[in-house]
């Protein structure tokens, strides 16, 4: 498997691009023009770190070219992604709402979804910067969004923030990171290069 970085427009969030085998997953989907060259063969789904506006604002361009690509989420996260108040895309230029409801998939905490031949993702529920937020471990590497920036502290000052629930998923990121690769929500001076994995 191989893993790529991209590096959005908007606030320098993170998109990670999955590639196996000629399948795509894709971890946040931001901007849509630099996801695409990065693909192999059909994008079969998007596993979501969280449904704030940074990390969503490209799924719908993306369900325009792969319609039959799945969204991997939390309850929380299926709500954000339906309004663009809970999103923070209201206080921006473009407010988002996704066009195709029907794509989500809500995961239950400890799911695993399978990517590609021997490799499958594992929704670890991590909340705090946002009641929606699911770290993602896969092989060797963890996505954790926002609720985990190395060398940057979690923002809890957001509506539906939690700094309780903070601090105990930070516990549980530092268990699950023994050995592991970290692949944050936005950059840090532990990841560096497109290409990770």
């Amino acid at each position: 498997m191989v893993i790529s970085q991209v590096v959005n427009s908007v606030f320098n969030s993170c998109s990670y691009v999955l590639t196996q085998d000629g399948a795509t997953w894709i971890v946040d989907c931001g901007d849509i023009e630099q996801i695409i060259p990065l693909v192999k063969g059909q994008v079969c789904g998007v596993l979501l770190t969280h449904a704030h506006f940074d990390h969503i604002y490209g799924l719908n361009s993306l369900l325009d070219r792969f319609p039959d690509a799945l969204i991997y989420t939390n309850e929380d996260g299926k709500r954000g992604l339906a309004d663009d108040k809970w999103n923070f895309s209201r206080y921006h230029e473009e407010p988002f709402v996704l066009a195709r409801p029907e794509c989500v998939r809500v995961v239950p905490d400890g799911t695993s979804v399978r990517l590609f031949d021997q490799v499958s993702a594992q929704a670890v529920y991590t909340p705090g910067h946002s009641p929606c937020c699911v770290s993602w471990l896969v092989d060797n590497a963890l996505f954790t969004g926002d609720s985990y920036i190395p060398g940057v502290r979690v923002v809890t000052n957001f509506p539906h923030s939690d700094k309780r629930l903070a601090a105990q998923s930070l516990q549980t990121i530092a268990q699950l990171l023994q050995g592991r690769q970290v692949c944050p929500g936005h950059p840090s001076q532990s990841v560096n290069g497109s290409e990770l994995i």
